[in-house]
């Protein structure tokens, strides 16, 4: 069954978990977070307060994200406390995916800090035990140089250790989030890092693109020329290398960003992150904490506030802290499906587009695709427009040239 065709009930949803702090905020990232750690427990009170006023017991659950911020900011007992709140409100498939963020300089901090209680490999034990059962491991880079440039608080070692730790611990599923294109980075810095990512055997890999984001210290110190990026050429080598270098060593690349492994089991979506293809394949998503985005897999996309005491004031009120709701149009939903299908190595499903928008999918777009073809960015496979690994280097022009189409 597909479940874009189906409403919220009919298909198993996701729920992402926003946790809102960091020790210190990543001078390249965009996301919502603060460093007021005092308001930690009234977040987690209001959460909870959040998750029972959107309770729905018959809706199916089979992935719950914790991200952020720095999930791992959270005690054992607060994650206990949010996952049980959770399990309680909605109904938990026996396969559900729990995936939660690390950062390891949180996790090391446990074992440096005077008054720790608990070792990093205990930590993650625990949140083991409690089902968590895969990790995101923000690691970034394995060279201390690179993580001072970020101004990550961990070190290569300490990056090193949680990735042996989490082993230790039981988790079968880890995913290393990896970040290139820093100024100044070679090809052969670069395939350092994920050569060294790989001796730990992965399951997963998202190998991210440094962007300078509006609003951020480090697109602030771009436009004053403080720091100069790397040339695009160089960028672009990087991604076809990051590619080639990762499906010769067993790994799949599904969406433009993410690989999984398939050398050791042979099961590819297995190591898939399931929630993130939610997102992808425009199914249900619910979620909560401040900043949050929910779908309901047809028209409706809303999203809470995001500001932590604004958030836990509004709960305290026993009122949802939801901003805004936008409900999309058709045309909308048909553009999503087009910007979000060229993402992944599935692509652009043609007949589901052509029986969402009443139109022939290669007359539509006869001159989009008429360009891709001529410079091997793309092909039609089996009803399926996909992107060739050239092509994805182009997204962003080729999105243009559908959108101008849409919108004509």
């Amino acid at each position: 069954m597909d479940c874009q065709r189906e409403n919220l009930l009919s298909c198993n949803a996701g729920i992402y978990i926003h946790i809102p702090f960091c020790i210190q905020k990543c001078p390249y990232c965009d996301f919502y977070s603060i460093s007021d750690l005092a308001l930690k427990q009234g977040f987690v009170t209001a959460l909870i307060k959040e998750l029972k006023l959107r309770s729905n017991p018959a809706l199916k659950v089979d992935t719950i994200y914790l991200g952020g911020g720095t999930p791992s900011l959270l005690t054992c007992e607060e994650i206990d406390i949010i996952l049980e709140a959770t399990a309680k409100n909605f109904s938990l498939m026996k396969n559900t995916q729990i995936t939660m963020e690390v950062n390891p300089g949180t996790i090391i901090s446990l074992e440096k800090s005077p008054c720790a209680i608990i070792s990093s490999n205990r930590y993650l034990s625990n949140i083991h035990t409690l089902g968590v059962n895969r990790l995101s491991i923000g690691a970034q880079s394995f060279q201390d140089a690179k993580l001072h440039f970020l101004k990550r608080i961990h070190s290569a070692d300490a990056a090193r250790k949680i990735i042996a730790d989490a082993r230790d611990a039981g988790f079968n599923d880890i995913g290393i989030d990896l970040i290139y294109g820093v100024p100044e980075e070679s090809e052969q810095s670069w395939l350092d890092d994920l050569d060294s990512a790989l001796q730990y055997s992965p399951e997963h890999l998202s190998c991210y693109m440094l962007s300078y984001e509006p609003d951020t210290p480090m697109f602030d110190a771009y436009r004053k020329g403080l720091i100069i990026p790397l040339d695009e050429e160089t960028i672009s080598s990087m991604f076809r290398l990051t590619s080639t270098h990762l499906v010769s060593r067993g790994f799949c690349h599904y969406e433009i960003s993410n690989f999984a492994a398939t050398s050791r089991h042979q099961a590819t979506v297995q190591h898939q992150s399931r929630h993130n293809k939610k997102y992808w394949q425009m199914v249900p998503y619910l979620g909560f904490g401040p900043s949050a985005h929910s779908y309901d897999g047809e028209r409706v996309r809303s999203w809470n506030v995001k500001n932590v005491r604004e958030y836990i004031a509004i709960l305290d009120h026993e009122k949802l802290p939801v901003s805004e709701k936008e409900v999309l149009t058709h045309e909308q939903r048909l553009m999503e499906m087009l910007m979000v299908g060229l993402r992944t190595d599935k692509g652009i499903d043609i007949y589901d587009f052509e029986q969402k928008s009443g139109s022939k999918f290669e007359i539509r777009f006869e001159k989009a695709l008429d360009e891709i073809g001529k410079r091997g960015w793309g092909e039609i496979d089996n009803k399926r427009f996909i992107l060739t690994l050239e092509g994805r280097l182009f997204m962003d022009t080729i999105t243009r040239w559908f959108v101008e189409t849409m919108d004509a």
